[in-house]
């Protein structure tokens, strides 16, 4: 069964998923590529939001245990930290709708735990949408923060997050980002994906401006 999932996950075959028996065993497996190599986290993240978008309607208390469980993963009196944790979190707010609404503020704090891998907290916010912005948290000062943060990956992130969540008070900043050189590689949708910081700007300039929207054939 666990290759029969390493194959699902190499290729986002997500839909082969429907056809698992055992959903508790599937979910088991799949949190244990949060601990591994980065693209299978990412990947395993996505397939346990797609199980709980199916699961959420018949037994929302599972999908929640699991949440649950991912807060304990990124408590520091568990010795088995999982880096990974944060991303599933942000698959699962992506995937439920209002049933995540109790869940919103926690994540949001989770942008102040600097033990955990920060780049994934933001993609995280960044894939559960701009339902995250009702957070008692401030959101969008925090974001803005992070465009100046030094570790260019971090910045790339933020960018993205804040193209997704349509945060226009980042316009100065980002302006600013178009001279941004630094090279990255970041996980987005679906991918690793390379490039400047400066061309991650200007697409999230054009999104915000009106040029570009989320969604479009070329976004």
């Amino acid at each position: 069964m666990k290759n029969e999932l390493i194959e699902i996950l190499k290729n986002r075959d997500f839909d082969k998923l429907r056809r698992v028996r055992n959903i508790k065993k599937t979910i088991s497996l799949l949190l244990s590529f949060l601990y591994g190599e980065e693209l299978c986290m990412f990947r395993a993240a996505e397939a346990i939001g797609y199980i709980s978008r199916a699961l959420i309607e018949n037994d929302a208390e599972i999908v929640k245990e699991i949440i649950r469980r991912m807060f304990w993963y990124m408590n520091e009196e568990n010795a088995g930290y999982c880096m990974g944790a944060p991303i599933v979190i942000g698959e699962i707010g992506r995937n439920i709708g209002e049933d995540f609404e109790d869940f919103i503020n926690p994540t949001t704090s989770l942008l102040e735990n600097l033990e955990l891998e920060t780049k994934y907290v933001i993609y995280a916010i960044g894939r559960i949408g701009k339902r995250i912005l009702k957070s008692k948290y401030d959101v969008k000062d925090k974001l803005l923060q992070f465009l100046e943060d030094t570790n260019p990956e971090i910045r790339g992130y933020t960018i993205k997050a804040i193209e997704k969540l349509e945060i226009t008070e980042a316009i100065p900043k980002l302006t600013e980002l178009l001279s941004d050189q630094a090279t990255i590689t970041i996980y987005d949708d679906g991918y690793f994906r390379s490039g400047k910081i400066s061309e991650l700007a200007f697409q999230a300039l054009r999104t915000l401006r009106g040029d570009l929207k989320p969604g479009n054939p070329a976004y």
